[in-house]
C-alpha cells in the first residue's frame, strides 16, 4: 500500500496528541467546577453518574475516527496486480556479439545461429517489455530504440550476421565496454528507468577497460546480465572473407597459429556482479534466457510495476468506512445519555420537640 499525499500521516499523531490533551484539560476542568459546586469529589451527591465503561468505550471509538479520516486524507493506494500497466514488463537492451568468434562451432550449428534462434524464442515470451537491440564488435552500434514490436528486432536479426561486416583492425573483436557504453548512454539521455542491459556474447573482449565502464554505468543505475554463449573447451574459429566462410580454413593470428576462441565466463561473471545482473550460460536450448527472465526480469517488472502509479486504485474508501462506522457506534454508545443511577444517602430531619 501506498499513500498518494503521505505529508499527511505525519499530522496525524499530532492531531491525536493535541485531542487527548484538550480532552484531558476539559475532564480537569469539569471536575474542579463539580467539586466546587458539590464539594468533595468522594461524595456520592458529588458524583456525575457517567457509565465509565462507556465514557472508554466512546474514547476508544473518537480516536478510530479521527484516524480513519485522517488515513482516508492521506489517500491510500491499493496496488493491484492484474491490471495491463504491469503488464508492460521492463525495459532492457539486447547486446549481440558480431564478432568473428561468434562463427565458432563448438555449438551446432555455431555460437550466432545458436544465439539469434534463442533470442527469437525470447522475444516470442517478451509479452509487454520495452526492447531495443546494440550489435557490437570492435565499436558498438544502436540498431533498435526500446520498443514493444519485438518482431522488428527479430527481421533485424535475419539480416545481420558477423558474415556480413567488413572488419577491419579497428572493428575486429569484442569491446564489451562499447556496448555497455552505448546501451548506457540512450538510457541516460532518454531517462528510462530501469536500465538493464543483457550481453549476448563469448565473454571475450578486446577491450582494455571493462571493469571500469561497468563501475561508471552501475553508478548510474545500468544493470549488466549476460548469457555466455560457446563452451570452455572451444573450437577454431572459421576463417572468414566478407560474405561468406572459407570451407576447411580456420583463422590464423600475426604468427600463423590457429585461433581458437573459448567461452570466457569470468570476464562475464565479473562485469555482472559489478553491476548487479545475473550470469548465465545460453544452454542447449536457450536455457539461460528462461532463467534470467524467472530469476531477474519477471522479478524486477514486478517491481518497477509496484513504483508506478498507474497500477494502484484508490483505497480511500476503506479507512473512510471505518471512521464512519466508529462515529454511528458513537451515537449509539451514548456515552453522555447513558447514566447510571446515584444513590445519594437520605437526608435525615430531625424533629425537635414542641416547647
Amino acid at each position: 500500500m501506498r499513500f498518494a499525499q503521505p505529508e499527511l500521516l505525519w499530522t496525524l499523531p499530532a492531531a491525536l496528541l493535541l485531542f487527548g490533551i484538550a480532552g484531558w484539560i476539559s475532564r480537569r476542568r469539569r471536575r474542579a467546577a463539580m467539586a466546587e459546586f458539590a464539594g468533595s469529589p468522594g461524595r456520592a451527591w458529588a458524583e456525575d453518574g457517567a457509565d465509565r465503561t462507556r465514557r472508554r468505550l466512546d474514547t476508544v471509538l473518537f480516536v478510530v475516527a479521527a484516524a480513519g479520516l485522517g488515513l482516508a486524507a492521506a489517500r491510500p493506494l491499493v496496488f493491484q496486480a492484474a491490471t495491463q500497466s504491469e503488464l508492460r514488463g521492463v525495459p532492457y537492451i539486447l547486446a549481440l556479439d558480431l564478432s568473428r568468434s561468434m562463427l565458432t562451432p563448438d555449438v551446432r550449428p555455431n555460437r550466432w545461429t545458436a544465439a539469434t534462434n534463442a533470442i527469437a524464442g525470447f522475444l516470442e515470451e517478451a509479452g509487454g517489455d520495452r526492447v531495443g537491440l546494440v550489435t557490437f564488435s570492435g565499436v558498438a552500434y544502436l540498431n533498435a530504440p526500446l520498443s514493444f514490436d519485438t518482431r522488428a528486432i527479430q527481421t533485424i536479426l535475419r539480416y545481420t550476421s558477423p558474415l556480413s561486416v567488413d572488419m577491419d583492425g579497428e572493428t575486429a573483436g569484442s569491446d564489451l565496454g562499447a556496448a555497455i557504453e552505448k546501451a548506457g548512454r540512450y538510457f541516460v539521455t532518454n531517462s528510462i528507468q530501469p536500465r538493464v542491459v543483457v550481453l549476448v556474447t563469448d565473454g571475450e573482449d578486446s577491450g582494455t577497460a571493462l571493469l571500469e565502464v561497468g563501475r561508471r554505468w552501475a553508478r548510474q543505475g545500468v544493470k549488466v546480465c549476460a548469457i555466455g554463449v560457446g563452451t570452455r573447451a572451444g573450437a577454431k574459429v572459421p576463417r572468414i572473407q566478407y560474405g561468406g566462410m572459407v570451407s576447411g580454413g580456420s583463422a590464423q593470428n600475426s604468427s600463423g597459429q590457429e585461433v581458437v576462441s573459448r567461452l570466457n565466463e569470468a570476464n562475464l561473471k565479473r562485469i555482472t556482479a559489478l553491476t548487479g545482473g545475473r550470469y548465465h550460460p545460453l544452454g542447449e536450448r536457450g536455457e539461460g534466457f528462461r532463467k534470467l527472465r524467472e530469476e531477474f526480469l519477471r522479478p524486477l517488472t514486478e517491481s518497477a510495476a509496484r513504483q508506478d502509479l498507474r497500477n494502484y486504485v484508490e483505497g480511500y474508501q476503506f479507512p473512510l468506512g471505518a471512521a464512519i462506522l466508529a462515529l454511528l457506534a458513537r451515537f449509539a454508545v451514548g456515552a453522555g445519555r447513558n447514566r447510571r443511577p446515584v444513590t445519594a444517602t437520605p437526608i435525615r430531619t430531625i424533629e425537635t420537640p414542641r416547647p
